[in-house]
C-alpha cells in the first residue's frame, strides 16, 4: 500500500507542478518535454521496483497520475472559465495513451540502472533520448527559455550514467559513449515523429 501511494503522490506532484507553473519561463517547456516525464518514471522504477515487470506497470501508472493532475487542473479552469472541456478530455485521453506505452520502458530502465551490474544498453538509453530531443526541438523552437531548458536537459542526460552507475565506473562511461553516439540518429527519428504528430513545423532541420 506505501509503494501504490508513493507511486501516485508522485505522479500527482508532477502533474500538478507542470500545470501550476504553465506560462512561466523554463518550467512551461520542461513540462512540455517528453525526457522529464520519462525521468519521473524512470525514477519509480528504480525506486520502488520489485522486478522488471513490476517496474514497467509502476512506470505506466505514475504517468496517468500525472496526467489526472495535470489535465484535472486545466479542465478546472475551463469550467471556472465556461469553457468546453471536451478538448482537455481527449488530450488527457491520448497522452495518457502515451504514457502508458512510454511510461513502462521508462520504468523498465530505472530498475535496470538499480541492479548489481546495472544495465548499461538501459541507461544509455534513456541518457540518449535525453540527448536527442532538446537537439530535435532546438531549431523548430526559437525562444531563449526554450533553449536554455534544452541545454539543462541535455546536461543532466549526460550525468545520468554517471550518477546512476557511479560505482561502476567503466559500465558508466561506456553507457555514456553509447547515449553521446546515438543522440543524433535518434534525434532525427524525433523530428519526424513530431512533425507527424504536428509538435514541431517541417521542414527537418537535421538532415
Amino acid at each position: 500500500m506505501k509503494r501504490r501511494v508513493a507511486v501516485a503522490s508522485i505522479g500527482l506532484l508532477w502533474g500538478a507542478f507542470c500545470g501550476l507553473t504553465n506560462g512561466l519561463p523554463i518550467a512551461t517547456t520542461l513540462a512540455q518535454m517528453a525526457v522529464p516525464w520519462m525521468w519521473v518514471a524512470a525514477l519509480v522504477g528504480y525506486r520502488y521496483a520489485r522486478d522488471g515487470r513490476h517496474a514497467g506497470l509502476l512506470g505506466g501508472v505514475v504517468l496517468v497520475w500525472a496526467n489526472v493532475a495535470y489535465f484535472g487542473l486545466g479542465t478546472a479552469a475551463q469550467v471556472i472559465d465556461g469553457v468546453s472541456v471536451l478538448g482537455g478530455v481527449r488530450f488527457f485521453i491520448l497522452w495518457s495513451a502515451v504514457g502508458l506505452l512510454v511510461g513502462p520502458m521508462a520504468g523498465f530502465i530505472g530498475w535496470s540502472a538499480n541492479r548489481r551490474p546495472p544495465r548499461v544498453p538501459a541507461i544509455a538509453a534513456l541518457a540518449a533520448v535525453s540527448l536527442a530531443e532538446p537537439l530535435a526541438l532546438w531549431f523548430h523552437i526559437n525562444h531563449v527559455d526554450a533553449h536554455i531548458t534544452y541545454v539543462v536537459v541535455a546536461l543532466a542526460g549526460l550525468l545520468l550514467p554517471l550518477l546512476w552507475i557511479r560505482t561502476w565506473a567503466r559500465k558508466a562511461l561506456a553507457a555514456l559513449a553509447i547515449a553521446i553516439a546515438a543522440a543524433y540518429p535518434l534525434a532525427v527519428v524525433l523530428e519526424i515523429v513530431l512533425i507527424a504528430l504536428g509538435q514541431v513545423s517541417a521542414p527537418l532541420r537535421l538532415v
